[in-house]
Order: structure tokens, then sequence, then C-alpha cells
């Protein structure tokens, strides 16, 4: 009996598993994408769009640079713009580009050398196929963990 239950659980643990990592399109997860809230989530049909390294937003004055930002939607989880997008310290923001649904603008960034690593593999490319990997929030954004060229 103990081995039955233990076949089981072990079965489910494996389904369950291989269900998780199944890649979504990335228009379904732009039309709702606090249901992925703290959930490790497959994206297809995205691009990540090279962004350039020495932007910002507002003019130098004294060494300190002072950003414009318009007035943006409250961070509801109705709102699918997180303005603005403030990654962590050690992370670079990554633009992601959603096929299926351009007007969506999430916040997505990753360790900075694994950024480093991605522009270094786009090359001149200005923007590329991607499937990602990433886990976060609606409200706060989202940590990118893997990416995969070409898809």
């Amino acid at each position: 009996m103990k081995k039955l239950v233990l076949l089981l659980l072990l079965s489910i643990g494996i389904i369950g598993s291989s269900f998780s990592q199944m890649a979504i399109p990335g228009e379904a997860f732009a039309q709702n994408p606090a249901r992925f809230n703290g959930r490790k989530v497959t994206v297809k049909n995205v691009q990540i769009l090279k962004s350039s390294q020495h932007s910002h937003v507002g003019p130098v004055v004294g060494g300190i640079s002072h950003a414009q930002v318009a007035p943006g939607p409250v961070n509801s989880p109705t709102a699918p713009n997180v303005t603005p997008c403030n990654p962590p310290r050690g992370f670079s923001k990554v633009d992601v580009f959603f096929r299926g649904a351009p007007e969506y603008k999430g916040c997505f960034f990753m360790f900075d050398t694994m950024k480093q690593e991605l522009d270094r593999q786009m090359g001149l490319e200005s923007a590329v196929d991607v499937q990602i990997s990433f886990r976060g929030d609606s409200r706060t954004g989202y940590h990118v963990s893997f990416y995969r060229l070409g898809m």
C-alpha cells in the first residue's frame, strides 16, 4: 500500500511539473498577467528588443539625472503597465515585445551579467524571437530566469 501511494504521489508530481514547463502564447499571458502572479511562466511568440545601455530620460544637472515621467496608471490588477519599471540592484531592464498583444508593456528584468550575454548574442540585431521563463508579480515586475533565442 505504501508503494502504491508513493507511486501515485510521484506520478502526480511528474505530471504537474511537465505542465508547468509548457510554453504558453505571449498573448494569453498579456490578456491577464495577474492570473500568473507568483508562478513560473514560460511564454513564446515574444521578442526581446535591444535597448541602448546609455539612455536616460531627462537632462543631467550636476551629475544627477532628472527623469521626466508622465503620470501613468495606478498599479492595480486592471492596469497592464508597470510605471515606472525599476529593476532591483544588480538587474537590468529587458524590453519584451508581445507580438500577439503589442499594447502590453510589462516590467521585465534579468541579472546584469545575463543581460550582457544576451546583448552579445543579439549582435547587431535590434530584435530577436525568444522563448522566456520568468516569475514575478503584475504590480512589481517579472524576473526573467531563462531565455532561448530563435523560437
